[in-house]
């Protein structure tokens, strides 16, 4: 009974040492998983590009030739937030645009009602666009709007007027809040500054996701980032909040508009 006992003792602790590493081990395949999402995703951002005379992809743009997955027109706001308008760049497969966690939801609206399925499967992907900043948001911050008031090029709408296009963020990780719980993705993120502060100053779980512009550091306080020239990394806290990552004209990492 000692030797069993003494067994199940050596057990359990081998089993406390081994769990923590599996989850960071899963944690880092996540990730892994989210960063070639989005490097997928400027893939697709660059093949619009070259097809649109080196147009930016539009952040949040209401397209008259948006079409579901089955050739049906799509209408507003569905066809406004960036998935089924990207998704023809990226071989028709919403699977790379939902990685992680977030797939099990695609899986679930895949399954239910189909008027559903094609309404929410615009709202969660994986990894929200700057929207204000790149390509504008034709609702709550037009490019023409913003640069006539602002100075040309604060929002970009042709490529070749970034500064620093491996500076420039396009997506990172999202989340949203569905019926009270935080779910993993948001087909949008807001920047911590514009005229003044926008989010609060320290994240945590407890603030609501739009108290943080719907990023969501998932992996260890940091974030995935796509940038406007290809590549994805990770962000730390600093980085996600640094005004230099979100607006071309960004000067300092607290750099609000009018400045």
């Amino acid at each position: 009974m000692i030797e069993l006992l003494v067994v199940i003792a050596i057990v359990a602790i081998l089993a406390a040492l081994l769990l923590p590493a599996l989850a960071k081990a899963k944690l880092k395949a996540r990730m892994i998983e989210e960063t070639s999402a989005g490097r997928q995703l400027m893939l697709g951002v660059q093949m619009y590009s070259q097809d649109w005379n080196d147009a930016v992809f539009p952040g949040y743009f209401a397209s008259t030739t948006s079409v579901d997955d089955q050739g049906q027109a799509l209408f507003f706001p569905e066809n406004a937030r960036y998935p089924w308008r990207i998704v023809p760049y990226m071989s028709g497969s919403m699977q790379l645009i939902y990685s992680g966690e977030n797939r099990l939801l695609l899986d679930n609206l895949k399954s239910g009602d189909r008027s559903n399925y094609v309404y929410s499967v615009s709202l969660f992907p994986s990894l929200g666009i700057n929207s204000y900043f790149i390509g504008g948001n034709q609702t709550e911050f037009p490019a023409a709007t913003a640069n006539k008031k602002f100075g040309a090029g604060t929002v970009i709408v042709k490529m070749n007027e970034a500064r620093h296009p491996s500076d420039l963020m396009v997506f990172t990780s999202a989340r949203s809040a569905v019926n009270g719980s935080n779910a993993q993705g948001y087909y949008q993120v807001t920047p911590p500054y514009l005229t003044a502060r926008q989010w609060a100053t320290d994240y945590s779980d407890a603030l609501t996701p739009d108290q943080w512009g719907f990023v969501a550091p998932r992996f260890t306080l940091h974030t995935v980032a796509a940038l406007l020239d290809g590549h994805a990394e990770e962000f730390n806290q600093a980085a996600i909040q640094d005004m230099r990552h979100w607006c071309n004209q960004a000067s300092r990492a607290d750099w609000t508009l009018g400045q």
